[in-house]
């Protein structure tokens, strides 16, 4: 497996258990104040996923430039940057999609902390059809 290819597993990886983490915690949240409360209660959670994934992320880049420590150093060829850009554009329209559906149910009621932790999941998803889009086209051998 190639540098490239495991950063990406690496990173899908963090930013589904930093998302986890995330909806454990606003799940425990939710289930003591309901979905109307505060949004700054939302702010530990937020800033203890962004903390949790840095850390894993900074983990597993070293774990995988340790395995491949010539490539680690190497710029980005042409299919590393077409399997990005690709990558990219998936996670774009998961943003355009979410965002344009966030938009319509906020008409319907959606309070400021229903807000927020919706457009929190959205980037969370977009980041993870990114690393997602990434890491298949490796393995795949685009």
């Amino acid at each position: 497996m190639a540098f490239r290819e495991k950063l990406a597993w690496a990173l899908l990886a963090t930013a589904i258990g930093g998302f986890a983490v995330y909806c454990y915690v606003v799940d425990a949240i939710v289930g003591e104040i309901g979905w109307r409360g505060p949004v700054w209660s939302l702010v530990p959670p937020l800033i203890g996923m962004c903390v949790l994934a840095t850390i894993l992320a900074i983990i597993g880049s070293i774990a995988a430039a340790l395995s491949a420590p010539k490539e680690s150093y190497a710029p980005a060829d042409e299919r590393d940057r077409t399997i990005a850009a690709r990558a990219s554009t998936r996670a774009y329209g998961v943003i355009t999609i979410g965002l344009g559906a966030i938009i319509t149910v906020t008409f319907a009621g959606l309070s400021q902390f229903q807000l927020v932790h919706a457009l929190v999941c959205l980037l969370v998803c977009a980041e993870i059809v990114r690393y997602a889009g990434e890491a298949i086209a490796y393995r795949r051998g685009f």
